[in-house]
């Protein structure tokens, strides 16, 4: 998971109140942030674009910028130092990935405030025009949400806080600008109202962030610009691409990939215009709402913009609270906790929530920001936060329980201690394999008992294993300039289609293993393959059989009761040839027992 750097100095000011490193890190730690450790950070600008970059003091200087990707052959400058706290974050609480909603969730573990936040939205008159051809296919990216944002005029401190929080979200709740992207301009330079259109890709030209004076075309800046390059994929279906552009043809960006130069923050500027677009309502709206409400917390007022969808006029950003219902002894069962009435909506107001008894449930009121919240459930993870992780008595459970190995893991556990005494080293491989490598390459081909993905995110991920040989000889291939004889082998689960069951698949515990030698054959594969039979004592008979990725006549099946089979045999040479293997190779494949 990504890790964000939180100011200690910065937070502090935001808590208007001066806490101890040790005091901050233990209350993160029992809101739930995972806290990685505290650290002295090296604070850099950009010389393009004037973002700052932060890298840790033992490591080098950057060279390359991480918001605008300008590139320099000598080290950025170093304006500051700040001592950090360093946060894994949390894909389901966006709003703690900054210090604005870090302090403020703090405010409310440190008892400096209680219940929910109070943010106000004024009407705003700019308006966001939206060409319904991004509803299309070939340019699907349909979804926008703005707002208006009056800030403090950013200094560099502001500014990476910006940055930073744009770039989380990206991540959090984005999925790497997949679901959405967020924009940010100086409204200064911007003159409405703003479209949502396409533009072709080869003829269109603007010039992007960190590039000032070069002019591209979008089809160049994905193929040159490093955050081209980076997310070009995005882009891979459309024949037109997504552009935000103002009344004068100012171009602000083209969502998901970069924003222009002209149109970027900078030092001093205090009018934002944030813009959210994305292929799924839900990540666009939860993007702003998390975005905006940070923004507040650091001093930002925040106006409606008039978004004119094709399907009517809509204004956003709308943040106002949403309720669900729970129940005190629903609570108090779930959590093991014997809590009174007045406790248990202390500890929910703790925890920047309002609660209100409505008859025999209580009406909880939660920001609109806090995307996590969908069930009873999550309100009663915030209860548990709110009245102390640390404070909850450990018991033992009243009835005890023995837990028993199954048996696909006994019988691995046997096989590994037969296999390290026969002189096997084990190894570990990938479950899901590209068509080439697990097929291909063994002069096979899929059949209809083999799982195929059939959207994988990578060609590579394309097949659930069907055997165990892929890793097996591409652990052979990465140790080919070692000495030889090698012995390894591998114990996991294989996958085959199967209409019957629940799932649609059966799936297997075997076991592989191969040695690898100017002298192995079939005779040692054999010998191995009795050896491992006579530990687990089992009985089969041997039938010779052909199979395309063995040397004919020098291959076998072994079949007995309760689903007993086995092949074992010398490698083809033109499947050794395939993985760039020079020496012989016998391998031998053994089902343990059926899993599902």
């Amino acid at each position: 998971m990504p890790v964000v750097t939180v100011s200690v100095k910065r937070l502090n000011e935001l808590l208007n109140k001066q806490y101890k490193l040790n005091v901050l890190v233990d209350a993160l730690e029992q809101l739930g942030c995972d806290v990685e450790d505290t650290a002295e950070l090296g604070l850099y600008q950009c010389p393009a674009c004037q973002t700052p970059n932060d890298r840790l003091e033992h490591e080098e200087p950057p060279k390359r910028c991480d918001f605008c990707g300008f590139e320099s052959e000598e080290p950025f400058e170093k304006y500051a130092t700040d001592k950090v706290i360093r946060i894994d974050l949390l894909a389901d609480r966006p709003d703690l990935f900054d210090t604005g909603g870090l302090s403020r969730a703090l405010k409310g573990y440190l008892k400096l405030e209680k219940g929910l936040s109070e943010f106000t939205v004024k009407e705003g008159n700019i308006e966001v025009n939206v060409d319904p051809v991004l509803s299309q296919k070939e340019t699907f990216r349909p979804y926008i949400a703005c707002a208006v944002i009056t800030m403090p005029p950013l200094d560099q401190t502001s500014l990476r806080e910006i940055m930073r929080l744009q770039e989380n979200l990206h991540w959090g709740i984005g999925r790497d600008r997949k679901l959405s992207s967020i924009g940010v301009y100086d409204l200064g330079t911007l003159t409405p109202p703003i479209k949502y259109t396409t533009v072709d890709p080869i003829e269109f030209k603007f010039c992007p962030l960190g590039m000032p004076g070069v002019q591209m075309t979008p089809r160049k800046i994905l193929e040159e610009h490093p955050k081209g390059v980076a997310y070009a994929h995005l882009m891979d279906n459309y024949k037109r691409y997504p552009i935000l552009m103002d009344a004068n043809d100012l171009v602000l960006a083209m969502p998901p990939i970069i924003n222009s130069n002209e149109t970027k923050c900078k030092i001093n500027s205090s009018r934002l215009f944030v813009d959210v677009t994305g292929i799924t309502q839900d990540a666009v709206i939860n993007s702003l709402n998390t975005l905006v409400s940070a923004l507040i917390e650091l001093g930002g007022e925040v106006e409606t913009v008039k978004m004119n969808y094709p399907e009517g006029p809509k204004a956003t950003p709308d943040l106002s609270p949403k309720k669900i219902n729970i129940k005190l002894d629903a609570a108090q069962n779930w959590l093991g906790l014997d809590f009174s009435k007045q406790e248990f909506m202390g500890y929910i107001r703790k925890m920047r929530l309002n609660i209100e008894p409505k008859k025999d449930v209580y009406e909880v009121s939660y920001p609109a920001f806090r995307s996590d919240i969908r069930h009873e459930v999550d309100l009663f993870e915030d209860l548990a936060i709110g009245y102390g992780f640390k404070n909850i008595q450990t018991k033992l459970v009243p009835s005890l329980t023995i837990g028993e190995a199954r048996k696909e893991e006994e019988l691995s556990q046997i096989v590994r201690e037969a296999m390290t005494g026969l002189g096997f080293t084990e190894i570990m491989s990938l479950h899901l394999q590209s068509v080439e490598r697990h097929f291909t390459k063994y002069q096979m081909e899929p059949g209809k008992e083999h799982v195929i993905i059939k959207n994988p995110k990578t060609i590579e991920q394309k097949v659930a294993r069907c055997h165990l040989m892929t890793g097996v000889m591409e652990t052979f291939y990465k140790n080919r300039r070692k000495t030889v004889p090698q012995r390894i082998f591998e114990v996991g689960n294989i996958m085959l289609i199967n209409p019957k069951m629940e799932t649609g698949t059966n799936e297997y515990r075997h076991l592989a293993f191969a040695i690898i030698g100017p002298e192995t054959g079939y005779a040692e594969g054999r010998m191995v393959l009795d050896s491992v039979m006579r530990e687990l004592n089992y009985k089969g008979d041997y039938k010779p059989v052909s199979h395309p990725a063995f040397c004919q006549g020098r291959c076998a099946e072994l079949t007995g009761d309760a689903g007993l089979w086995a092949r074992v045999g010398e490698i083809h040479p033109q499947v050794l040839n395939n993985f760039g293997l020079t020496y012989p190779v016998s391998y031998c494949e053994l089902r343990l027992v059926k899993v599902i």
